[in-house]
């Protein structure tokens, strides 16, 4: 589809179909070309934006006199990340054992000393991301079919299912807490889903919390869930024993993903449309707000508590911040999209991968200096580091392959099928 193509008209679809609609013709065009659709303003406002970002179909949009939105959208090297079926996210065990999934059916074992797939199997109709409980053995899949949004609970070791229950609204990041407690987002249908260990099962319960939920994150005592409600500018703050919400904090245009403060005094959020990033403290109290880059969206805070890394989608930048003061020290250049944004254990490395490109970039994360530019094949999403043996465990969706770094060498070493 060229640039001289006619205007793609959505409107009348919600949001399902009109992005469906769109990422087809995204697909379909060359990398570098651009085309232009028009949706409603009520289909722009409750999701479109996020389902657009999360693909990687770089756009702009201006609303035009009859109320609705004309987009004009960029193709890039790599097809629309939800579209990708290829191994996607990735979670690492104290045992050096790495799980990852396919946005498709299968989840994987990873023996990463060795650096071989141990054990795989289709579980999912369209996993997303995984969530690990290591002390119980438990691995769970974010199931993001549309219509039909699942929780999926594995035993780590062989991954046999041990049940599976509803996530309404395309679920997509699970989060698990120490105690085995399990939420995920539903961002079509402003849900948490929340589900507690019993009986060696799970009871399960859907509450509502706003538009557009997306990434969650635990409080430092655990006993909380922060919730970032894109569509709403605030995060959700929800009691984990009982569901209930029990404050919403204002912090920006499109709060997408989240970090903590060492001490779990404050919360940074990375805020995709106003490209922000704000921190409130645990309690809501507003802190302060400065510019990251256009589409922040990965956030990143470093284990000794001093700097907060932010992922800006729409400049291929990392900004890095003083993580007291909030003054931002450094500018990153990164690959085309960096989907994926990791700090080591350690917090000697960042990586930031590339999903519009066939490279990730290393970074030194105390001097803020490159290190390596990787070449690890086409749509890195996700990266997990394993420290016993020094090596980045990074998944490659559009090759549709795990690729490993040997931390030491700064190279890539194996790619696993």
């Amino acid at each position: 589809m060229s640039a001289e193509s006619p205007i793609l008209d959505c409107r009348g679809k919600a949001v399902p179909e009109a992005g469906a609609t769109i990422l087809a013709a995204f697909n379909a065009s060359a990398p570098g070309n651009t085309f232009t659709a028009r949706v409603d303003a009520d289909t722009w406002s409750i999701g479109l934006r996020m389902w657009l970002l999360e693909a990687g179909a770089r756009h702009s949009a201006v609303q035009d006199g009859e109320g609705s939105w004309c987009m004009t959208i960029e193709r890039g090297l790599s097809p629309a990340l939800v579209s990708v079926p290829g191994l996607h996210h990735l979670v690492g065990g104290a045992s050096g054992a790495v799980w990852a999934c396919e946005r498709s059916h299968r989840v994987v074992r990873i023996d990463g000393r060795e650096k071989r797939i141990v054990t795989a199997r289709a579980v999912a109709r369209k996993a997303s991301h995984l969530a690990l409980h290591e002390s119980s053995n438990r691995l769970f899949v974010a199931d993001a079919e549309v219509g039909a949004g699942e929780v999926i609970a594995l035993r780590a070791d062989d991954l046999s299912e041990v049940q599976r229950w509803p996530a309404p609204g395309n679920p997509q990041l699970p989060l698990a807490s120490a105690e085995g407690i399990v939420c995920v987002t539903g961002g079509v249908t402003g849900t948490l889903t929340v589900a507690w260990p019993r009986g060696g099962g799970y009871d399960a319960r859907t509450i509502a919390v706003g538009a557009n939920p997306h990434d969650p994150l635990l409080s430092g005592d655990g006993e909380f869930v922060f919730v970032p409600c894109a569509g709403a500018g605030e995060l959700v703050k929800v009691r984990l024993g009982d569901a209930q919400i029990v404050g919403r904090f204002p912090v920006g245009d499109g709060p997408s993903h989240l970090a903590l403060s060492v001490d779990g005094s404050r919360v940074y959020s990375a805020n995709s449309w106003d490209g922000t990033l704000s921190c409130v403290t645990a309690d809501g109290q507003r802190v302060a707000s400065v510019f990251s880059g256009r589409w922040a969206h990965a956030i990143a805070a470093t284990p000794d508590g001093r700097w907060v890394y932010v992922a800006n989608f729409f400049d291929d930048t990392l900004s890095v911040f003083d993580a007291g003061t909030l003054e931002r020290v450094a500018v990153l250049v990164t690959d085309a999209y960096p989907h994926g944004l990791d700090i080591s254990p350690d917090g000697r490395y960042v990586i930031a991968t590339g999903f519009a490109s066939n490279h990730v970039r290393v970074y030194d994360c105390g001097s803020q200096i490159e290190l390596a530019r990787i070449e690890v094949g086409q749509g890195s999403s996700h990266s997990v580091f394993v420290p016993e043996c020094g090596t980045a465990f990074i998944g490659c969706s559009v090759s549709d392959h795990v690729a490993c770094i040997d931390l030491a060498k700064l190279r890539c070493v194996a790619r696993l099928h």
